[in-house]
């Protein structure tokens, strides 16, 4: 009789347990996250991915650690590869790309070998905005002064947006710019334009606030354009859009704006559990409440939250990814892609 009883405590102490501990918890629990970066390490992407990791490690089960690994190369597309072919499908294994990742599976399927819609989205925190940006002693003020005047941008390659910008601003709006093309990033093309090799860029605004805020403070920068989210930084400059008149013109804009959208996506690879990528949104929902985390973000990175849930994230890709095809071959065709 007594071995009964002792046989029906720790039966009843069992189910108490099982009842208590969330079903989401116990995959996580004592286990390691690993985040793959697409970028090397500094700058936006890398420095944000390792405040995110910090931080989201504070929201998941007990014990459960987030550590950050570098994979950098084709905008993300080598990580993106990578974790859509050959990472574990358990959710312990994460990636965290450049915002260019949606729109380089529409405008580069050959070498984006990944399906956005199969992709898991946990969440962005930050999302983007890029603006054509020229020092202040270059000789236009607005975009229609370079109908007239030359500007001279400087660019890494065709799958950036710091090329298609200004080539999009310029054969929709019958501009005079030159686009030299083959800087190794945003950096290398600030020295250009200190050496006045070039006028100007069309960085993203966050670039500037941490590699050169004190041009964002002095003035030293003339914005003609931008696409993205509007910003504070950049008062009284129109969005690309506002320049158009045409329904054609304003849906080529919009393919360019997928990744100021996306921001700086979290995502898992196809076929993870439910519950794991359940556990994943709420840790990643509950750190965009961290005041802490926020206070990080902005110290860090100069920058303020404009965060998407999962749920939202996931439907701004599919979306996204029903860009009819004659729009994206149009892009293409215009951008030299």
């Amino acid at each position: 009789m007594r071995f009964l009883r002792l046989t029906s405590l720790v039966a009843t102490v069992i189910g108490i347990t099982a009842c208590t501990q969330s079903p989401t918890d116990a995959p996580y629990t004592n286990r390691q996250i690993t985040i793959l970066v697409g970028s090397g390490p500094g700058g936006v992407t890398d420095t944000s991915a390792r405040i995110i990791a910090g931080f989201l490690e504070q929201y998941l089960p007990e014990g459960a650690t987030v550590i950050v690994q570098n994979m950098p190369g084709g905008g993300s597309v080598t990580m993106a590869n990578h974790l859509y072919r050959s990472a574990p499908r358990d959710g312990t294994v994460l990636g965290y790309s450049l915002p260019g990742l949606v729109a380089a599976q529409l405008m580069e399927p050959d070498r984006a070998k990944y399906d956005g819609q199969e992709l898991k989205w946990i969440g962005s925190a930050i999302t983007v905005t890029n603006a054509i940006a020229v020092l202040n002693d270059t000789p236009v003020e607005t975009l229609e002064d370079v109908r007239d005047t030359e500007i001279i941008i400087g660019a890494t390659g065709r799958g950036s947006l710091l090329y298609q910008l200004p080539a999009m601003a310029k054969a929709l709006l019958d501009l005079e710019i030159q686009i030299i093309t083959g800087y190794q990033g945003s950096s290398e093309i600030t020295l250009a334009m200190e050496r006045g090799e070039v006028n100007g860029q069309a960085t993203a605004m966050d670039y500037w606030a941490l590699s050169r805020p004190e041009w964002l403070s002095d003035g030293r920068l003339k914005y003609l354009a931008y696409v993205g989210p509007s910003d504070p930084r950049t008062p009284n400059t129109p969005h690309l859009n506002d320049l158009v008149s045409s329904e054609r013109d304003k849906d080529l804009i919009a393919v360019l704006e997928i990744g100021s959208r996306v921001g700086w996506p979290l995502f898992a690879p196809p076929g993870i559990p439910d519950q794991q990528l359940e556990t994943l949104r709420l840790a990643f929902n509950q750190m965009l409440q961290d005041k802490a985390f926020s206070e990080a973000i902005e110290t860090s990175m100069r920058t303020s939250l404009n965060p998407i849930e999962g749920e939202r994230l996931e439907m701004i890709v599919e979306t996204a990814l029903s860009t009819p095809d004659s729009v994206i071959n149009e892009v293409k065709e215009l951008l030299g892609i």
